[in-house]
């Protein structure tokens, strides 16, 4: 949703104050990927989503530096086993750099590029 505010709205009742009160609960991961969304968008970016199998899913597909770059938004550190896979295989999902935003420090290992989602703002070259 372009409002994170409704999205919230729309949940459970009963959530929204244990949202205001820093609970959280399940709804973490779908908060923080709808707060990536909004700002990407707002930012003129087309957004797309990929899945090929119930394993294999990314949350976003952007087009960054003229390349198609797979984007994993996390709300808490954790793995991304769907980037590895497609960055483990260049031959078959032609991909060979990736994003992954969320509770980190700016770093590089390899093909993956790690920022805080406060960064996302700087994803601006086309």
């Amino acid at each position: 949703m372009a409002d994170t505010g409704l999205f919230v709205s729309m949940l459970d009742e009963g959530t929204q104050s244990d949202i205001l009160q820093g609970n959280l609960l399940g709804y973490k991961g779908a908060i923080f990927e709808n707060l990536m969304a909004d700002m990407l968008g707002k930012m003129g970016r087309k957004l797309y989503y990929f899945q090929k199998t119930d394993s294999l899913e990314i949350d976003f597909v952007i087009c960054y530096k003229g390349k198609c770059t797979p984007v994993e938004c996390k709300a808490q550190t954790g793995n991304a086993k769907s980037m590895k896979t497609l960055l483990n295989h260049p031959e078959k999902y032609h991909v060979d750099s990736a994003l992954k935003l969320g509770k980190y420090n700016v770093g590089r290992q390899g093909p993956l590029l790690t920022l805080s989602l406060y960064m996302a703002f700087m994803l601006t070259d086309l």
